[in-house]
């Protein structure tokens, strides 16, 4: 049903579907068009590998379990890396210098300030 909803509203473009390894499979072989995120948990150092495994688009790496090896990694992998979470803007500077390409965050206006802030000084 979610997936004829993603469709109904042609939302193809803008949402992923995050899971572990036995869901992120099931989505892979229902609808493969469709992105998928893999989740870092049970074990978060393994989550780059998981998802190269499993064609996973995207990883939602888990603060303070990654580094800037698993992030190189995804990106030659062509694996877009979000992190949960930051709300402090030194902390986010920090991930943007590591290449992370998404942070999610419960202070918006703070934290994309931060990023703009980056982009203007030509770091991302």
């Amino acid at each position: 049903e979610i997936v004829d909803l993603v469709h109904q509203y042609d939302c193809e473009k803008y949402v992923y579907f995050m899971g572990v390894m036995d869901g992120i499979k099931a989505m892979k072989e229902y609808a493969p068009h469709l992105k998928c995120c893999m989740s870092a948990a049970p074990e978060h150092w393994k989550i780059v590998d998981r998802a190269i495994e499993v064609g996973a688009e995207k990883v939602q790496l888990f603060k303070p379990y990654f580094n800037k090896e698993m992030i190189d990694k995804a990106h030659a992998c062509g694996i877009i890396c979000n992190v949960f979470w930051s709300d402090d803007p030194e902390e986010t500077k920090n991930f943007l210098e590591m290449g992370i390409d998404t942070i999610l965050t419960n202070d918006y206006n703070r934290i994309s300030q931060t990023v703009a802030d980056f982009k203007k000084r030509g770091q991302l």
